[in-house]
């Protein structure tokens, strides 16, 4: 074989890998892969500081802030005013060369028409190995805030209207906010304490905690999520990483390879995953769960209507008790423990092993057939067991609950108790 073809043949073996892995969502060009570099980090640890004298606003309805690289940090004002201290750091090898690379620099504080912007410019391009601007400010409260920082930390506490942050490369620090967020995260940290309204959140590479808030909306790819004590409603779309929430409304949740683990959940949830595990705990309310290479594990759930589709992992529902419950299983096993059941329960199965135990019923009706598997039944109900050709059946005429089970390729494990 000539050089020519086999390097042909690689070319195509490896369009086909990363056409393969785009077609399936695992890759991203431009999202998934970020370009760590070195050009925005600092030469070393030595520095000399300049700090401009404090500049008093008033009147100011919003604040826009955009900072090239540094420190942010914002608290509330008593006085009505707008405080500002701006701050250069300059680090050196050679000390001789700071004091131009300070003249270069200048903060810019313009107000206009209730708007005060706060920029920083240049002489030459942001020379980010060297210099950082640290801004102090105090804001009355009902001052709407837009912040923008490409290398260092932002940090907002008990201030500020309509939030929206842009952030990149740093912390995030948000704590007694009471109102709305808008958040544009990328490789950093972010940390939300206390949240008085709705958060809108989009972030990559981030890892993210936020208690105590009303309710959220979160788009996030690569990295660890940490939700606890939401009062109201959760939607979240997440890849790669892991979400853990405990405390929510409504939750509705769309994830692949991202480990997912929901507890105490009071208004119902959706959630579908790909490639990761499902964990739901403590649940009331209608629920639908449905996964592919994904094991789901529900617990303690109570008083709805529930729905589990899997595909390719085992399920496993502990401690039910509800009004109905739809199972649809593929190529995993099934473990069930029903508690209590009021209307209807439904599972139809391909090559899967169920084990089912069921608590007091009281007239139940069962409908049980099962196709190339055998049927066992550990119960004092007495059910009619027979089979035709490849199929066996067991059947009992009753009341509520109604049970119906459907299996091809795999047994079935009943016990029941009066």
């Amino acid at each position: 074989m000539k050089k020519s073809e086999i390097f042909l043949i690689i070319a195509l073996v490896l369009f086909g890998i990363a056409y393969h892995a785009i077609e399936k969502g695992k890759v991203q060009f431009g999202g998934d892969f970020s370009i760590f570099s070195d050009e925005r980090k600092l030469m070393g640890s030595r520095f000399a500081e300049f700090s401009e004298p404090e500049k008093l606003f008033t009147a100011v309805e919003r604040i826009t802030i955009d900072n090239p690289a540094g420190e942010v940090v914002i608290n509330r004002s008593g006085d009505g005013q707008v405080h500002l201290v701006s701050l250069l750091r300059v680090y050196y090898s050679d000390k001789g060369d700071v004091e131009d690379l300070r003249q270069k620099a200048e903060v810019m504080a313009d107000l206009q028409g209730g708007e005060l912007k706060i920029s920083v410019r240049h002489a030459s391009p942001f020379p980010y190995r060297r210099l950082r601007i640290l801004f102090r400010l105090q804001v009355p409260e009902e001052t709407m805030l837009a912040v923008s920082n490409l290398e260092g930390d932002v940090i907002i506490k008990d201030t500020g209207k309509g939030i929206r942050v842009s952030q990149e490369s740093g912390s995030l620090y948000l704590e007694g906010i009471r109102s709305r967020l808008d958040l544009r995260l990328r490789n950093c940290t972010a940390s939300m304490k206390d949240i008085a309204d709705h958060a809108e959140i989009s972030a990559s590479h981030c890892k993210i905690t936020i208690e105590n808030a009303v309710s959220l909306r979160l788009a996030g790819r690569h990295g660890d999520c940490t939700l606890k004590n939401l009062e109201k409603d959760v939607f979240v779309e997440y890849a790669f990483g892991k979400l853990v929430l405990d405390g929510a409304g409504k939750v509705e949740i769309s994830a692949r390879h991202c480990d997912i683990s929901a507890r105490n959940i009071r208004g119902g949830a959706v959630i579908s995953n790909k490639y990761a595990n499902i964990l739901v705990e403590g649940i009331s309310g209608d629920v639908r769960l449905v996964g592919r290479s994904s094991r789901i594990d529900l617990r303690r759930a109570t008083g709805g209507d529930v729905v589990i589709e899997n595909a390719y992992a085992d399920a496993r529902i502990l401690d039910f008790s509800g009004a109905t419950l739809d199972v649809l299983m593929k190529n995993g096993n099934l473990e069930l423990d029903v508690k209590n059941v009021a209307d209807r329960i439904n599972i139809r199965s391909e090559h899967a092993e169920l084990n089912l135990v069921f608590g007091v019923l009281a007239d139940p009706t069962f409908n049980i057939r099962t196709r190339h598997g055998r049927i066992t039944v550990e119960s004092p109900l007495e059910l009619e067991s027979f089979e035709e050709k490849e199929e066996r059946f067991a059947n009992r005429t009753g009341q509520k609950p109604e049970i119906f089970i459907n299996n091809t390729y795999g047994d079935i494990h009943i016990k029941t108790a009066l």
